[in-house]
């Protein structure tokens, strides 16, 4: 089982607290041993003060003893060279009990401190002796039970004290601990979220000392790694971007040159045929013999076709190929495409019309750029057109964009080639692609040129047919 620490505001209490306890508890305990002894030590100076200003006192001694009498609380006697009294003490707190000594200490200069008790009481005095260069001879006594009784009480309000400032010191202390560590555990808070990559909580620390300093170095070492791992992050992120993009580039570059060279493969093998054919006079009448020539020169147009469609598409991937950008009515674009195209809507059977939610849709695109897109579109609906044979172009009117999209009755895209249209080479209808002189690059140059224009293009399943669309942003101003 992990061991709970104590957390710093609590040590702080404790060790802070502890100490005063200490300090406290030692002061009670000396003041309880020696004050009786310093109060002893102070008697005994007072009453050796005594007797040497006696001993110089040049005037009336009952005078001055009899001061000291009231004013220190003691009982004076003082004798002459016969022991005779001159002044004998008044102390009413002297009993007439029989005194002992108990104890006796004598000095170098001769004096003498002793301890009397009273032979039936624990009662005690102190009697301090001295004789004088005059030989007279002094004798000071005082209660050493009032010491005593005086360093008890003393003893007693210490303590209570010492109990009453450890009480206020603990809340103090209390205090002084919150406030001491409250800093550190928002230094720790910060820490431990920067600790998990979170670097959203700062040290809001007003303080000019360490710890402010401390809570300052942490801000911007948060700010550092939030910066750093964001960008640290972004850059990764681009990384694998880019490491996608280009893994998807060379699929496509893989992939284009191996449709590339499907799609060349097969029109160079016929006209390698025929070539040869006509080498070894295998049509020896001169009618096959320009049939043979005629394949030849359809299969090189072919191929030719191909070639150029490569380089279109190849421009408008690599982002070579420039916008030269103008403003133009689509309206009179789409007229003008569909007034060219009659012949081949007659040719193939198809019904085409047009129609525009307003007369005047101006645009600022490549013009030319724009026409290739719609000329594909409507190549590729005149190739998939079936059924009735219905063909319509119609532009709508959004409150930013016009939406030109080119509709034709026939089959649904399925849902296996939804994902692919726009792929180079890819043909949904493979069966009649090649017959029709399509290579399956119209739709992604369609993709290309729009993505340089940044507008969206795509197709919708509608209810009798397939609706292909692209988007272009309205003329400002």
């Amino acid at each position: 089982m992990k061991k709970r620490k104590l957390g710093i505001r609590v040590r702080v209490f404790l060790e802070v607290g502890a100490i005063f306890a200490v300090c406290l508890i030692a002061l009670v305990v000396v003041n309880s041993q020696i004050l009786e002894n310093v109060y002893l030590w102070n008697e005994e100076n007072s009453m050796k003060q005594m007797a040497e200003d006696a001993e110089s006192y040049t005037g009336d001694y009952a005078t001055l003893l009899f001061q000291y009498e009231n004013s220190e609380n003691v009982s004076i006697d003082l004798y002459d060279n016969f022991d005779n009294y001159i002044y004998e003490g008044s102390g009413s707190f002297v009993s007439g009990e029989k005194l002992i000594v108990v104890s006796r200490t004598e000095n170098e200069d001769g004096s003498y401190f002793n301890i009397l008790q009273e032979e039936n009481s624990t009662t005690q005095y102190i009697l301090y002796g001295k004789d004088f260069k005059n030989g007279y001879h002094i004798e000071i006594t005082t209660q050493k039970d009032v010491i005593q009784e005086n360093a008890s009480i003393a003893t007693s309000v210490t303590t209570t004290i010492a109990v009453v400032a450890l009480l206020l010191s603990l809340i103090y202390i209390s205090g002084y601990a919150k406030r001491f560590t409250k800093p550190i555990i928002k230094i720790t808070e910060a820490a431990n979220k920067m600790s998990n990559l979170d670097f959203t909580q700062k040290c809001e620390v007003d303080r000019n000392d360490e710890i402010g300093v401390l809570s300052e170095s942490i801000n911007k070492l948060s700010s550092s790694l939030d910066t750093a791992l964001t960008e640290l992050k972004t850059t990764n992120e681009q990384l694998v971007s880019d490491i996608e993009k280009e893994r998807k580039l060379e699929k496509m570059r893989q992939d284009f040159v191996s449709s590339a060279s499907h799609e060349l493969k097969t029109p160079i093998a016929i006209i390698r045929g025929y070539a040869e054919g006509l080498k070894m006079n295998v049509a020896d009448e001169d009618e096959s013999a320009k049939e043979y020539c005629d394949i030849i020169m359809n299969e090189a147009d072919k191929m030719n076709s191909l070639v150029l469609s490569l380089l279109e598409a190849s421009l408008y991937s690599s982002g070579m190929k420039n916008i030269n950008k103008e403003a133009f009515s689509l309206n009179e674009l789409v007229s003008d495409y569909m007034k060219a195209a009659k012949p081949i809507f007659e040719e193939k059977g198809i019904t085409a019309s047009v129609k525009s939610e307003k007369d005047d849709c101006f645009v600022f695109a490549d013009r030319a750029q724009i026409e290739r897109v719609l000329s594909n579109y409507i190549s590729n609906a005149c190739s998939h057109a079936k059924n009735e044979k219905i063909l319509i172009v119609t532009i709508k009117e959004s409150e930013e964009k016009y939406k030109v999209s080119v509709y034709n009755s026939g089959s649904f895209i399925d849902d296996k080639d939804k994902d692919n249209i726009f792929n180079s080479f890819y043909r949904a209808d493979k069966a009649h692609s090649r017959a029709e002189g399509r290579f399956g690059l119209g739709l992604s140059i369609v993709k290309s040129i729009m993505d340089l224009h940044g507008s969206a293009c795509g197709f919708n399943n509608v209810e009798t047919g397939v609706e292909f669309w692209f988007e272009l942003e309205k003329m400002k101003g």
